[in-house]
């Protein structure tokens, strides 16, 4: 259960922010070579369509499933597309071009608060992966005072370094901290030319503040909030198709199962999968990023969100305003995670 620190406050996510400065461009990884049907019943591939919001290391034990296999494996021909946001990501789902999606998970309780049957079975990113970057390197993980009267660049309201940056300040009451939005993929340059004090970034942006601006990482919301887990992207779906498509949905929960474990069995395979995915990325930033992600625990463990993961994450949504408030009945775990089949690919 989320807990607050006297001074130290606890990181929130829209993943919108997370999602886009994470992405980069790559080859796609999108018509999966048919594999044998892991049902009993059936001697062809299951077909099975997800939608990503944008392409993206946060999606790291996707594109790990694709590249090791684990869909063939599990006798799935999975088809790839991109939605260009998490919007449009779920919106393919309800829309019946797409049985999963990837992206925040807010939209599943939001598809609830209008009548809808939205639902949670697996985690893709399992923290707050975002990092308070500056030119000063002292930390202010112990005296988040430090930040008072100064300026930190976030993305636009209600983007998740927005979300982060005015929960730490309305938690811990500090004063005169100015918060100035600027677009995605743009926060670094005015930090580091000494125009603003501080920005809050996801990675790749925090590995390349770090490598190529001689920035400093001055507090690291997953490290010291306590947060974790977070359930900051899944694969959702809904009900209906979950209920009506047994087979398929444990078999692609499998698939994500198998590369959460493998990410932390074999970093350096999961940094060469990253850097295959997005070949137009400096290949050490990949790996830094990579890296850094796996020490903060931000890729799940196992596929399964837990209640706790759940609950933190719904603590920032209603926060923010984003949902009609904490454990109703359209942002309960119970109504919007379903664990069954992350349990069962788990033993």
């Amino acid at each position: 259960m989320l807990t607050m620190k006297k001074i130290t406050a606890s990181a929130v996510s829209v993943v919108a922010c997370a999602t886009l400065a994470f992405s980069g461009c790559g080859s796609s990884a999108i018509d999966v070579a048919d594999g044998k049907s892991a049902d009993a019943a059936s001697s062809a591939a299951m077909t099975v369509r997800i939608n990503q919001a944008v392409k993206t290391l946060t999606y790291l034990p996707l594109y790990v499933a694709i590249d090791n296999g684990y869909f063939e494996d599990e006798g799935v021909n999975l088809k790839l597309d991109t939605g260009g946001s998490g919007s449009a990501a779920f919106s393919a789902v309800l829309g019946g071009s797409a049985d999963f999606s990837i992206q925040d998970p807010v939209f599943s309780p939001k598809s609830h608060m209008n009548g809808g049957d939205g639902v949670v079975v697996s985690g893709v990113m399992n923290a707050p992966a975002e990092y308070l970057v500056g030119k000063d390197s002292t930390s202010v993980t112990d005296d988040l005072t430090t930040l008072e009267g100064k300026k930190v660049i976030v993305s636009p309201e209600p983007d998740s370094t927005w979300a982060f940056m005015t929960y730490l300040i309305s938690k811990n009451n500090l004063k005169n901290v100015e918060l100035i939005n600027v677009s995605i993929g743009n926060e670094l340059a005015a930090v580091a030319a000494g125009q603003d004090d501080y920005a809050v970034v996801a990675e790749p942006n925090a590995s390349k503040a770090v490598m190529q601006q001689g920035l400093h990482e001055v507090y690291s919301f997953p490290k010291d909030s306590g947060w974790a887990p977070y359930a900051f992207s899944s694969l959702t779906s809904t009900k209906k198709y979950v209920d009506a498509h047994k087979s398929e949905t444990q078999a692609v929960v499998n698939a994500f199962e198998k590369a959460c474990q493998y990410i932390y069995a074999n970093p350096d395979g999961a940094i060469k999968i990253g850097q295959k995915e997005f070949p137009d990325m400096d290949e050490s930033i990949v790996e830094h990023a990579i890296t850094h992600a796996i020490e903060m625990k931000a890729y799940p463990e196992h596929a399964l969100v837990s209640e706790e993961a759940w609950e933190n994450a719904m603590t920032i949504q209603s926060f923010i305003k984003n949902v009609d408030g904490l454990d109703t009945d359209s942002t309960s775990y119970e109504t919007n995670v379903d664990s069954s089949f992350a349990k069962k690919a788990q033993e």
